[in-house]
């Protein structure tokens, strides 16, 4: 059986290091999501904040292959933010973009807030990350 692929949401690259993740998993993030990032570093609130997230995310840039948002991400998305909106469920937009990336790709979607991806649950699996003991 060959590999699982995960798309991983912003809020689990954001922490990475305080989860597992499965070697026999394929990991996988948006490139929305690295955009989210290099914003945060330039909020960040102090100079040594802004080095700790820079060095992150360059340890990231090693770990993850970051996939451009391109068509199929975009049919991916009118697929899952349309299927919300017919449930009247209230939808982000970062999510409903990474959630239809997620789909475009038949992977799963890891994420730490998984009930705010639950608008999404009847065409995506939906999965939490497991955090370090």
């Amino acid at each position: 059986m060959g590999a699982v692929v995960i798309l991983v949401d912003t809020n689990v690259l954001i922490d990475f290091d305080h989860y597992e993740f499965d070697l026999a998993q394929s990991y996988v993030a948006s490139m929305l999501s690295r955009a989210e990032l290099e914003l945060g570093i330039r909020r960040a609130p102090s100079i040594t904040e802004r080095e700790s997230r820079q060095t992150k995310l360059a340890l990231l840039d090693d770990w993850v292959d970051w996939l451009p948002f391109d068509r199929a991400a975009s049919e991916g998305y009118g697929v899952v933010a349309g299927g919300s909106a017919l449930t009247g469920a209230r939808l982000r937009g970062k999510d409903a973009l990474i959630a239809g990336q997620a789909y475009s790709l038949g992977a799963s979607l890891m994420t730490v807030n998984t009930a705010d991806f639950a608008a999404f649950a009847a065409v995506l699996t939906i999965v939490a990350p497991t955090p370090r003991a």
